[in-house]
Formats: C-alpha cells, structure tokens, sequence
C-alpha cells in the first residue's frame, strides 16, 4: 500500500489509539472477550456482543480483569447466558460478576492465585496456585465451594471436562512448558480413576487440549519439531493436519486457542512462520485450503460462531479487531469487522521482508521505510520474550518513528517463536550473544547495502529486548546509542527474583554474556523504567544509571512514577515515545 499523509505522528495520539483485544471465547449465542482501552486506563474489560448492534462492556467500571496465575494469567473469565465469572487482576481471586451490582468474591481468601477458566460440562473449572503448588478445581458456581480434582508440586494447564473425563496439561516445576509438557487423562467421577498420560515428554510440548464435537481429544504437540494438531482416537495418536510450521505460540499466558474444530468435521487453525500468521482451514477429507487471506497476524484465539470463525486478527495497515471469518468462503478479504480500529486517514507502506545470514542461521525481519525512502536513521528492534515472535500488523508505535523519517527493522531473532522447535531453543545459554549477533547482523546488512545513515543506526527493546539492547551496547559495532525499557540487566539475579513459572526459563537462557557492566558499554543509552516494575527491578537501573554517571558515559534516564513493566497507560508510552525520539535526534545532532 502506497503513501501516506503527511507529517509527524503525534506521541499522545498514538498512546492513545493502542486498544488491545484478547482472550476471545464464543458462549451463549455470543461472543466475549478482553478488551483494553486507553481512555479508561488501560483496564481490561469483558466485552460481550452478540450480532446485534455494538459489543457492551459485561464488567463494572474500575474492576480490572487479569490475575498474576504463573505470573502472566490468562485465561481470565469464563462466561455462559447464566452467569460472568472474572478473575480480578487485583487479587487474583475469581468473582461472580452481577448485571448493576458489585463483584461477588466466590469462594473464601486464600493463599491461591486463580486463572485458567474454563466452563465445560456445567462445571466451573480454574486452575489456582501459590509457589509450591498447583492444583485444578471446580468451583461451585453460586456457593463458591472449591473441590479439588488434581494436585501438583510442577505446574497445571488447561483443564478440559467431558463426561466425567478431565485432560489437562502439567510440566515440572525446573521445565517451561514450551521444552517439555503432558497431556494427562483421568476420571473425575467418583471413586475416580488412574491418570493416563495421552502425550508428551521430556523432548516434547504438548500445548492447547480440546474435545472435539465429535467426543475425540485434540491437542498441538511439537513432537515432529513443530507445534501441529493431533487427535487422540481409542488411545492412538494420529497427525490432523501436517505442515512444516508452528500452529500455536509459545504458551506463555492461560486460555490460548488456535484452532476451532466444528460440528460438521472441519478444522480451522492458525499457520505461523515466524512473522506472519494465516489461517488454514483443513475439511472432513483432509484437503487445506486458506481462509482470510489478507489477515497476516491472527492472536491464538479462535471461536466458532454460527457460520464464521471470530478471531483477532489485522494487517500490516490495519490494527487488531475482532473479525469474523466465512469458514466455507476461502477468499474473503480480512473478513468483516466486529471492532474496527482504522488508521484514521494515515495510509501505511508494507514493509519489506528480509532475510540475513548471522552465525549459522537464516534470520528473517521486517523492514519499515519511511516515506522519504533510503538511505535513512535505522532503529532496530528486539522484540521482548525472548521467545516472542514479529507479528505483521500495524503498529502506531513502529510508525511514529517511520513517519519521522526512521528505518525500522524488527528482528526474528535466534529464540523467537514460529519457526519451530530447533530455532525456539537456539537462545538457550546463549542470551546476550546471538540476539545481540543477529541484530548486528541486520544492522550491518543495511549498512553495507548504503540504506541506512552511518552514525544512526540505533537499537531499541523491553523486557529480555531491553538486555538485548543493552548488550549490543556493549559491543563496538555497528550500533551508535541503544534504548532499554523495562530492561532486565543481570540474569542471574533475575532468575532469583522471578515467580517460579518463569525460573526455568531464566536458567536456560543464561550464560557466558552475564550481567550487563557499565564500564562495557560504548555508545549512548537511554533507560526507561516505570518504579513499580515487579518483573524487572527498577533499582537494578537505577544502579547501572548511577555507575554510568560516576564513569562519565553518556547516558538518560526516564523514571516513570507508579508504572509498571508495560507502560500501559497513555501518559507512560507518550513520555517514553518522546523521550526515545529526543535521544535518537541528539545522539544523530551529536555525530554530525
């Protein structure tokens, strides 16, 4: 798509137009889902629609739905025509949500964390933990009384009633789930039964169980070194639809669901390579055949409703929306929208997709140019994670840079999700290193094809991509400042101060690269950190920014007050946005 208006993005309007949806699910003849608006500070709400008219809020004003379950949540609500049940992101706790009247806290304070809701069967199943335990349990759905149907000192997923028969997932507690997880079986009526073990192993993820219309068990397994859909069928195991990709992401959060099947025996599931995702759409035969076919990034949320699949999906000019899908049409455009989030007369370029060789991998990324064209300031970006992935879609972020006549390259780093077992695991022990190697990588590329300026080639990144960045920092070439936000700056004692869902993780991508030193790092950085980031420290950079005073390096730093890792509210992204481009216009002014 060609040209674009003119002028500068500004920073306040694009803090404010990063509405975000998730956690879709289809019940009750309607469709529910989280929506997040900046306006209300980003609280994230229950959004309902049911074909008629605009989606309604289901959730009061100032109750905030999410939870801290093995520390990132998800699967946060569970709704049916009867009844809203929401896990507060407050505490943690599930409440039975009332039309005009307050929350009611179902069941008694406890020392758990609740997430992973799921109604099946007439049962109201959660998934609750504390750092010792997890453990599945139906919650009765008036009274609040909890029984417990299965416990574990590792970590449990997924729950999945049908007749009496519960699948769920479970994993240890020194393993992610995306290295190694179980699908187990089990009967839960009484007397129950022994625990059977569908799938899974020490080399072997096993994500996403579902029963099927047809009575089966579904399930995604990475067995063959890519996330594909099986079926379990009077305990033998057979391959649904075969393809040399990821059919779902690394399962950082609850409730994940990328794919649908349907009454009539068709099979509508997400197809990722690492950068874009599409939808494939498999019939009773087996013959594939895409559906959506401008949708280029699809969340892994799919629910069937009446003769559509409803997903989240957007474009490279258009933002996240929830869509509905024609399962029997296989070339319908992006589907019709049930959100709309237009880019309000800005008229966005596709970016390009590139490939580069960095140590012995072939590492992909997408490159936005700006409307002045190349050569051009480049600003490469690694993604957080680090097992994140680069969705193409739209977004403002990305262009209030591009429309100020920046390059941006966002990295599928060694690491990233989407391309497949081999390549997800490729970081561990390597962190710091070939990250900080492939984004190099990019950058040297494009100087070496004259497409970027010399003297403004920039790296950016949060979370694991702001110790990313800080690493490339530390390294002579080719990158002239980096900007870190929310950054992690010592493995070792972040590993130590994680929750335990994310400990293993820590631990397997340590190593040689270590803490991140001040004395080390050579170019002008920016650091952005909100004070009250309970993922990533801020007295950690608070500490590296006092050893870069005392050593005379150039460096900034931006302490957002009360804010946490996110940066979720519009006041936060607005004053890290600008603070971002004054650094990278000081440090270009600086070297001229």
């Amino acid at each position: 798509m060609t040209g674009r208006r003119s002028g500068p993005l500004p920073a306040e309007w694009v803090a404010r137009e990063q509405v975000s949806f998730d956690e879709l699910v289809a019940s009750g003849a309607a469709l529910w889902w989280l929506q997040s608006d900046p306006g209300l500070g980003g609280d994230r709400r229950v959004m309902r629609w049911d074909g008629d008219g605009g989606p309604l809020p289901q959730t009061p004003p100032g109750f905030c739905v999410g939870g801290r379950l093995h520390a990132y949540g998800g699967g946060s609500f569970a709704a049916a025509l009867d009844g809203l049940w929401a896990v507060s992101d407050e505490d943690s706790k599930v409440y039975r949500i009332h039309s005009g009247a307050e929350p009611e806290l179902i069941g008694a304070e406890d020392g758990f964390q609740y997430g992973d809701l799921r109604l099946d069967d007439g049962s109201l199943l959660a998934v609750r933990g504390t750092d010792s335990v997890d453990e599945i349990v139906a919650i009765d759905q008036r009274g609040g009384g909890v029984r417990v149907l299965v416990s574990s000192q590792g970590f449990l997923a997924a729950p999945r009633l049908l007749n009496n028969r519960l699948a769920y997932l479970e994993w240890r507690a020194d393993r992610m789930p995306w290295d190694s997880c179980w699908l187990r079986l089990t009967e839960i009526g009484s007397g129950g039964g022994p625990v059977r073990t569908v799938a899974g192993g020490e080399q072997e993820s096993v994500v996403q169980p579902l029963w099927g219309p047809d009575g089966l068990l579904y399930f995604m397994s990475d067995r063959t070194g890519w996330w594909n859909l099986y079926r379990w069928d009077d305990g033998e195991v057979r391959a649904v639809a075969p393809v040399p990709a990821d059919c779902a992401p690394a399962p950082w959060e609850g409730g994940y669901q990328s794919y649908v099947v349907t009454a009539d025996g068709d099979i509508v599931l997400t197809v990722h390579d690492g950068i874009g995702t599409r939808l494939l759409r498999v019939d009773a035969d087996g013959g594939q055949s895409r559906r959506a076919s401008d949708l280029t990034s699809v969340k892994p949320y799919l629910a069937e409703f009446g003769e559509h699949i409803a997903v989240i999906g957007s474009t490279p000019a258009s933002l996240p929306s929830v869509r509905l899908v024609d399962r029997a049409a296989p070339n319908d455009g992006a589907g019709i929208a049930v959100t709309e989030q237009g880019p309000a007369g800005v008229r966005i370029e596709y970016p390009l997709h590139r490939t580069v060789r960095s140590g012995d991998a072939d590492v992909r990324f997408l490159l936005h140019v700006p409307e002045g064209g190349l050569p051009a300031p480049l600003i490469v970006r690694a993604h957080p994670g680090p097992t994140d992935d680069v969705p193409l879609r739209l977004d403002w972020r990305v262009q209030f840079f591009v429309s100020r006549g920046f390059a941006v390259a966002e990295v599928a780093y060694r690491g990233s999700t989407g391309q497949g077992r081999a390549f997800r695991q490729s970081l561990d022990g390597r962190w710091g290193e070939y990250d900080v190697q492939d984004c190099a990588a990019v950058a040297q590329d494009l100087l070496a094809r004259d497409e970027v300026l010399p003297g403004a080639v920039f790296i950016t990144g949060a979370s694991a991509g702001g110790y990313t960045a800080l690493q490339a920092a530390c390294r002579p070439a080719p990158f002239t400042g980096a900007t870190a936000t929310s950054a992690i700056t010592d493995p070792e004692r972040w590993q130590k101060a994680v929750p335990r869902f994310q400990q293993p993780h820590a631990a397997a991508l340590a190593g040689p690269a270590g803490a991140v030193r001040a004395e080390n790092i050579q170019v002008p950085v920016l650091l952005i950190h909100g004070t009250d980031d309970d993922i990533a420290r801020a007295d950690d950079i608070s500490q590296l920014a006092d050893r870069l005073e005392a050593l005379g390096r150039p460096a900034r730093t931006l302490f957002l007050d009360g804010v946490g890792h996110y940066l979720s509210s519009p006041h936060a992204l607005e004053q890290a946005l600008l603070a971002e481009l004054a650094f990278y216009e000081d440090v270009i002014q600086r070297s001229r």
